[in-house]
């Protein structure tokens, strides 16, 4: 049984129903479902709707589960440094009794998805390998380290099989502005309203975008590696654009011009953000195969037909 935790997620749901395609028994874990993913998958998953604050909730939903692919979070970049206390107490406590919950329950791998664009703060080397100092300068990054930190102990001290993927910045159809986490998605919903695109500082900070097929196809991987693993791996496409870049290829795409409004860059984002993601090919086998500009018309092409007639230039 594999558990995927953040099941009703951008990256969750495209998950369960990657695994449900593999013929793999899963069980699906959210704060809540969403009526229309309940409907899709109920029949071909298990569904528990449990939270990382509710660790007897928790605990239970891990009976049979060999593997667990951790994606529950409440934090984000967005967010800047305004709320470290409640980021700590959402997103590093429970999820540390969580993991003692897990090795309680017999559970031998982990997969926990971490940020390959906030651990690593400023001044990292580009493109950045795993071995780079982690430096965060935001409070999403420190606390996605403090919880490697935490794995990596169980790793040494329990024998817990372990893969932390640091992921780039996923993008794709289904995703929606939340937590005011994701470029891709933010520009879709500016345009969706009618409102001018906000772009921190001038436009230029550079940061790798990799389609949501790729990091399932990253995950799977790492469900599937023989062994006994212990690995904190990079998954992104290896290459950077610009905020305007990415811009330009949403109206390319979609064949209209966005209005742009450019507002104080934010101190809490490094200007350059560049996975090295060479270990991920030789450990997992994987590499990216969706091509940007190709993954943003995929994108742009679901938004238009989930947005009917807004197709007028702004």
């Amino acid at each position: 049984m594999i558990g995927v935790y953040g099941a009703d997620g951008f990256i969750g749901r495209h998950l369960v129903r990657r695994l449900i395609e593999r013929g793999r028994p899963v069980r699906a874990v959210s704060r809540r479902f969403d009526r229309d993913f309940a409907d899709e998958v109920e029949d071909l998953a298990d569904l528990v709707a449990a939270d990382l604050s509710q660790p007897l909730a928790m605990a239970s939903s891990l009976q049979d589960v060999s593997t667990v692919v951790q994606l529950m979070s409440s934090s984000s970049p967005g967010l800047k440094n305004d709320h470290a206390v409640a980021d700590i107490t959402e997103n590093v406590v429970p999820h540390v009794e969580f993991l003692q919950n897990c090795l309680r329950a017999g559970v031998k791998r982990y997969i926990f998805l971490s940020s390959g664009g906030t651990v690593y703060g400023p001044g990292a080397p580009v493109p950045t390998p795993e071995t780079a100092p982690t430096n965060p300068i935001n409070s999403h990054g420190l606390t996605k380290l403090f919880v490697e930190k935490y794995i990596q102990m169980h790793g040494h001290v329990d024998g817990l099989e372990y893969i932390i993927l640091r992921v780039a910045n996923p993008f794709g159809p289904g995703q929606t502005f939340r937590k005011g986490q994701g470029l891709v998605p933010a520009i879709i919903e500016r345009w969706q309203k009618g409102q001018p695109v906000r772009i921190f500082g001038d436009g230029a900070a550079r940061r790798d975008y990799i389609f949501i097929s790729d990091v399932i196809d990253a995950i799977e991987a790492a469900i599937a590696v023989g062994g006994n693993p212990q690995h904190i791996l990079n998954v992104g496409s290896g290459e950077t654009r610009s905020i305007n870049e990415v811009v330009e290829a949403i109206e390319a795409a979609a064949g209209f011009t966005l209005q742009r409004e450019y507002v104080a860059a934010r101190s809490t984002d490094v200007d350059v953000a560049c996975l090295d993601i060479s270990q991920a090919r030789a450990v997992l086998g994987w590499t990216p195969k969706m091509e940007f500009r190709a993954g943003i018309a995929t994108t742009v092409l679901q938004m238009v037909v989930d947005t009917p007639g807004k197709t007028e230039t702004r």
